[in-house]
């Protein structure tokens, strides 16, 4: 029974949605005056990929590794 058989690997590129989400979530997060440079590259990260995971419509998981790249 084939059915339930998942193969696990790399996602495809980028939708251009996808890109454009990274670069705004980027900007905005990057802009944030409340929190300004007052944060580690983790937070930073950790910050831009949440603001992607709430808005991304496309299906497709990005890992943190991947949104950094």
């Amino acid at each position: 029974d084939d059915e339930d058989f998942v193969v696990k690997g790399r996602t495809g590129n980028y939708t251009t949605a996808e890109d454009v989400l990274i670069c705004t979530a980027w900007k905005k997060i990057s802009q944030d005056a409340s929190v300004g440079s007052d944060q580690t590259v983790n937070t930073y990260c950790q910050r831009i990929k949440e603001y992607f995971d709430e808005r991304n419509t496309s299906g497709h998981f990005r890992s943190s590794d991947s949104l950094r790249q």
